[in-house]
């Protein structure tokens, strides 16, 4: 898979310096957990998911978390599970799908849930990339590790993790720092199977009987905004190697039209401006509730050409100098020792998601794609 697959080659020379490149579910764990991307989050008890994510308006998808908790209410649950291990069948039916279909994840309840779900997949499990562990907290997350860990040996594949913090324990203050502590020390014990943290904004305001308007970002509501910087602060330092995925945006436009350079109030211009700042503080990809918001967040990944020359100016010239190096573009100073783990990102971040050309943005790109 690639990102902006559907966007014809022609087109892509068109506006990127390097192209994005393919990738698989065996890329390197960390560079992994970066081309999830828009997650698109689906409900288990839709018909025939497989078949409407091999859409061609979803070509440009690479990663689908299939929902068996909230999204669906507990009389329908034993019909999901069962419309979830059909539709992965589908898969072990015909092998050439596996080329096209997006990174699969499923979303579960708890760890019982996990050890029934693998056992009704069998030997489809395989086709899975991973599971969700929704309201993962320090009492339940080593458990689900340990469960995940024998799935892994069982079938000799791996599985990955995407643990939510999304709890009281999370965002209430006076539980905050002594929980995070405790959840970084299970995390770094099963570093290697972590592919991403995300993070569960709708819950967290729920817990104060809030709900963010579709006109505001989440930024903008100071109590989770102060706990989303407590959990980068804890699991984005540069000597872990952990990915922390950014809140859902629960508001989708209901007409076709793409509204983000006429309407500056539309829900676009806000989720983009969302992406923006969720890239500018760390955050990698984002759980996306419909498709129209997954072009506008992979676009905030692609990375502009004048900082990959500098990240590459940077971690090429490392090992002869640790000193100050002058940008290409000469306005701005590249320090090697501070920005060294800033450029080895950025260059990671080029392979996936592709450079642009010289005065070309992402918005351009943007545009482009929505009105295809």
């Amino acid at each position: 898979m690639r990102q902006f697959k559907g966007v014809s080659e022609k087109e892509i020379y068109r506006f990127f310096h390097i192209p994005p490149s393919d990738f698989s579910k065996n890329l390197e764990r960390k560079k992994l957990g970066m081309a999830m991307g828009a997650a698109l989050y689906l409900p288990g008890s839709m018909p025939n998911f497989i078949d409407k994510l091999l859409n061609k308006h979803l070509q440009n998808l690479t990663s689908t978390i299939i929902c068996l908790e909230d999204a669906v209410s507990d009389s329908d649950l034993l019909e999901a599970e069962q419309n979830v291990v059909q539709e992965i069948k589908k898969l072990e039916q015909n092998s050439s799908l596996t080329n096209d279909i997006p990174l699969l994840f499923v979303r579960i309840r708890n760890v019982q849930h996990l050890e029934k779900m693998a056992t009704l997949l069998g030997s489809t499990i395989r086709f899975i990339t991973g599971f969700v562990f929704p309201k993962c907290t320090s009492q339940n997350a080593e458990s689900f590790f340990l469960c995940l860990q024998k799935l892994n040996l069982q079938h000799a594949i791996q599985l990955y993790a995407l643990p939510i913090l999304e709890t009281k324990e999370i965002i209430y203050t006076e539980f905050r720092e002594q929980e995070l502590s405790k959840l970084y020390t299970i995390f770094k014990q099963f570093e290697d199977l972590v592919l991403t943290i995300r993070v569960g904004a709708t819950d967290f305001t729920s817990l104060f009987s809030q709900r963010r308007p579709g006109n505001r970002t989440i930024y903008d509501l100071l109590l989770v905004t102060n706990c989303l910087t407590d959990i980068l602060n804890k699991f984005n330092r540069k000597e872990d190697n952990f990915v922390v995925s950014g809140p859902v945006y629960e508001y989708f436009e209901s007409q076709d039209s793409f509204r983000l350079f006429t309407d500056a109030n539309s829900i676009e211009f806000v989720l983009w401006n969302e992406v923006q700042l969720d890239v500018l503080n760390g955050f990698y990809g984002k759980t996306c509730i419909h498709p129209s918001q997954i072009d506008i967040v992979n676009s905030g990944y692609i990375v502009p050409k004048e900082l990959f020359e500098d990240a590459c100016l940077i971690v090429e010239n490392g090992a002869e100098t640790n000193g100050v190096l002058r940008s290409a573009a000469r306005n701005k100073m590249n320090e090697v020792k501070p920005h060294y783990s800033w450029a080895t990102k950025i260059i990671a971040q080029a392979e996936i998601y592709g450079v642009l050309k010289e005065n070309v943005t992402s918005l351009d790109f943007l545009q482009y794609i929505k009105n295809l």
